[in-house]
């Protein structure tokens, strides 16, 4: 097996023959074995190498975060039957449904989340607050609070 870091590919002389580029080199059935199926680079002498990815930016870090945020207010909704916190929002604009109050509730809510992400993620960046993990995020998220059922 060879290895090409011109190309950044592999190379059988059985299945390449004289097709192989000019600084293709030997390399171990090990060697390709470690790096069969992931992301490969050359080394400083031009030997492959699986390549380390790169750390997320805060940017990534934050959109995984809101991401696990829309989770958070989606089993909300879910819990109480609607498919996400969107639907359960949307409730709010018809005023005569026997919904209208747990719609502004949900939207309601939703709103503050989203405000009190956005307030976490500029302390964050304005260096007066460490970045929290999803679980410390969503603890500091305001809670829920629906209507009492009318049936109640």
């Amino acid at each position: 097996m060879s290895y090409s870091p011109s190309t950044g590919g592999f190379y059988c002389r059985e299945v390449h023959g004289k097709n192989m580029p000019a600084d293709a080199r030997d390399i171990s059935t090990e060697l390709h074995k470690q790096c069969a199926g992931r992301a490969v680079v050359p080394d400083a002498d031009g030997m492959p190498m699986v390549a380390v990815p790169p750390e997320p930016t805060f940017e990534e870090r934050a959109a995984a975060l809101l991401a696990k945020v829309d989770v958070h207010l989606n089993d909300a909704a879910n819990a109480k039957g609607y498919d996400s916190i969107v639907t359960a929002a949307l409730r709010a604009a018809l005023p005569m449904s026997p919904f209208h109050d747990e719609g502004v509730a949900f939207g309601t809510w939703m709103d503050q989340v989203y405000a009190k992400c956005y307030e976490v993620l500029a302390l964050v960046v304005a260096g007066e607050m460490a970045e929290p993990d999803e679980e410390q995020l969503i603890a500091l998220l305001p809670p829920l609070i629906l209507p009492a059922s009318k049936g109640a």
